[in-house]
């Protein structure tokens, strides 16, 4: 028990009306005296406050994570540490590529997986022959950490590492012997390659916490001597887990925690207790409301880390590359994770080639770019601030302005964090204030997102907290219109419609041609029962910013829907993947070759009747939008027919190019047009050469008819 718990916490108890007196420094934890009350305890969680490390760690803000790795090249998400060395061969390593795509988006720190379960060591490590050392790569003397290390501080971000407690290759795990292969592992790691920022453990098989099995204290007390700057994260602490790897976040994110422990030492020198991290369910909706406080016999600052993949996988795989998550999706998580007050660790994980891949650059430039946009600079720099006391600020701007983003911090150094309740108002022409957001707790960063709201003055109250607020940023921000592809869409009766996004519009041509700024403004729908090449072009109604995004879609379409008939399906898994699914204009739905209870082999056959003869001039493909593969047809040949009996090979054997890793419409074209009323697609071969077929859409390309020209 420390001296200042005897001296000063049973004092606290008979200050009134609640911890008045005599309050404990501020510190990264605190004991709760027996007998005190919740409004005790409540008073005393503002005294807790973040440690030097924490408040560095959290000021990163927006970090990346780096899966490279022998799984990169076996395409495997775990790998069972049996692989061949030589396995992992990169043939165009660059970590300044990686550091520079990073900084594109605006990250600040990187954490590199220097080992995953499979125990391949990055780095020429003495502890194993599993590691770089023993591949041809380089001749043997590469070192992949090394050179990440440089490149990040040669582009000025932080650098961490990931080293997996479990090892699937090292003989000695799961003994009190592999303790002494884990520390050497971490002594070459926290001596060899600079200042760290973070040393991030998860508990993926991790080893029991008996101290004879696994030291989890020792290994703790090496990184504190070596790495004092740098904290203990997931595993360990300093940062915990935010709970799932989806990049889910809470409505109010505490980051004073309760702990049930009386042991009052150093989290570093106790931590953890059969791997139940103080009793702390960190998947918790709620882990540090009053509620919560009520009965703690310690306060601890543990923030949260959020963190997902920017792809379905950890680690690269080449089917992936068309599932980059969207920049929406992205800028969502951001403003949750990094806008609730906790850090947003983004996993970017590098190719085959060792280079982060084309589609995953452009989306962290698009990220970067509207990050910047919104946040580079803010409306209300220059304005006049009027305090109304510590529980209100009102912002006046020289001019109206629209805003739609709001950024709160308090000063969570100096004082911890207090707010439990706020809420924000926009000044009317009438001068009344006009409600426009409400929220809970703030902490080290709140990002409010609003509707658009014009007006000249904006102020932020405080409606609940646990002691005086000291607020230390109220910002006003507006996002820019940021230029996608517009959505064309079609109705079983041919009638073609176009989506924009809010303040843009779309030109578009139905001949093919380029919907440049001379081309028609879609106002209303065009109808094309009869199909034809559509594309659009979005703009903007006002001031947009330079984003890398794509802003032009074309869509070929075939003959309408009310005109197409399924006459024959040689296999289906029906009813949810029927062949009907194939047509009925909905990319979402599928059509998919029975896979149940039997699983016939190829040729997978449709017919289509067109109700009337027509001139066929070819046929379209979209393969399932779904994010699998099974069933996406490589190989096809289409047979068109005028009875429905006889069938004449109008595209023999047509291959669908690289069509597994970028799953768009397909189109063949026919030479001649064919007369017909019947036409036939029939799979030849599908995806690493499964049985099955599948088919998102399939559409009927035909001649307009003269007469409707």
């Amino acid at each position: 028990m420390t001296a200042m718990r005897n001296a000063v916490l049973p004092c606290l108890l008979l200050a009134a009306p609640g911890l008045a007196q005599e309050l404990p420094p501020p510190a990264p934890s605190q004991m709760v005296p027996a007998g005190a009350t919740l409004e005790q305890i409540t008073t005393l969680a503002t005294r807790v406050v973040p440690s030097a490390r924490q408040h560095r760690w959290l000021g990163l803000e927006f970090t990346a994570f780096v899966h490279f790795g022998m799984n990169t090249f076996t395409d495997r998400e775990w790998g069972d540490g049996t692989e061949d060395p030589d396995t992992f061969a990169p043939t165009d390593f660059d970590a300044r590529q990686w550091a520079r795509s990073f900084r594109a988006a605006g990250m600040r720190g990187v954490v590199l997986t220097c080992k995953h379960h499979d125990g391949f060591c990055l780095w020429p490590t003495e502890t194993t022959g599993h590691s770089v050392k023993a591949t041809t790569w380089k001749d043997g003397e590469g070192d992949v950490v090394r050179e990440v290390a440089d490149a990040c501080r040669e582009a000025g971000l932080e650098f961490g590492i990931y080293l997996s407690p479990w090892d699937r290759n090292h003989p000695e795990f799961g003994t009190k012997g592999y303790n002494d292969v884990f520390r050497a592992q971490l002594r070459e790691l926290l001596t060899g390659y600079g200042d760290l920022h973070d040393v991030w453990f998860d508990g993926a098989h991790a080893p029991k916490d008996d101290p004879e099995t696994f030291d989890w204290v020792g290994h703790y007390a090496l990184i504190r001597e070596l790495q004092p700057g740098a904290c203990i994260s997931v595993m360990g602490p300093d940062v915990r887990w935010c709970g799932n790897e989806a990049g889910h976040t809470r409505d109010a994110e505490w980051n004073v925690i309760p702990m049930s422990t009386e042991d009052d030492r150093d989290a570093s020198a106790s931590w953890p207790v059969a791997g139940a991290y103080f009793g702390v369910e960190v998947t918790a909706r709620d882990l540090g409301s009053r509620a919560k406080l009520e009965g703690a016999r310690r306060l601890v600052w543990w923030p949260a880390m959020t963190n997902t993949s920017i792809r379905p996988g950890w680690f690269y795989h080449a089917s992936q590359d068309g599932q980059v998550k969207s920049l929406d999706h992205l800028l969502d998580v951001y403003e949750r994770s990094v806008g609730g007050g906790t850090q947003f660790l983004l996993n970017i994980p590098p190719d085959r080639r060792g280079l982060i891949h084309e589609n995953d650059v452009a989306r962290l430039r698009e990220i970067g770019a509207v990050l910047r946009a919104t946040y580079g600079t803010s409306l209300s720099d220059g304005a006049r601030v009027v305090d109304s006391g510590p529980r209100q600020r009102e912002v006046h701007l020289a001019a109206p302005a629209q805003v739609d983003v709001v950024v709160l911090a308090e000063d969570v150094r100096n004082h911890g964090q207090r707010v439990e309740a706020f809420v924000v108002e926009a000044r009317g022409s009438d001068g009344a204030w006009t409600e426009i957001a409400t929220g809970a707790t703030i902490g080290p960063k709140r990002i409010v997102r609003t509707e658009p709201v014009t007006s000249d003055a904006f102020r932020v109250r405080i409606t609940g907290d646990r002691a005086e607020p000291a607020l230390a940023t109220f910002s006003l921000h507006r996002r820019p219109t940021v230029l996608r592809a517009p959505v064309i869409e079609r109705d079983a009766e041919g009638t073609v419609t176009i989506r924009t996004t809010p303040g843009t519009f779309a030109r578009f041509t139905t001949d093919g041609t380029e919907p440049g700024p001379e081309a028609p403004r879609f106002v209303d729908p065009v109808s094309m029962p009869f199909g034809g090449t559509i594309r659009a072009r979005s703009y903007a109604e006002g001031a947009t910013i330079d984003v890398p995004a794509e802003t032009d879609a074309s869509v070929t379409l075939g003959l309408r829907r009310a005109d197409l008939r399924i006459v024959t399906s040689s296999s289906e898994q029906a009813p949810d993947e029927s062949a009907a699914m194939c047509i009925d204009g909905d990319p979402d739905t599928l059509w998919h070759s029975r896979w149940s209870p039997d699983v016939p082999d190829h040729p997978h056959r449709i017919v289509l009747d067109l109700g009337e003869i027509r001139n066929v001039t070819g046929l379209t493909y979209l393969p399932r939008q779904d994010g699998g593969a099974n069933g996406t047809v490589t190989h096809c040949t289409v047979s068109v027919s005028v009875d429905g009996e006889a069938f004449v090979a109008a595209a023999s054997d047509h291959e669908f190019a690289n069509v597994r890793n970028n799953p768009v419409q397909q189109v063949i074209r026919f030479e001649t047009p064919q007369r017909a009323r019947y036409v036939e697609f029939r799979s030849l071969r599908a995806v690493d050469d499964k049985p099955w077929a599948s088919a998102a859409e399939i559409g009927v390309l035909v001649a307009t008819p003269t007469g409707d020209r």
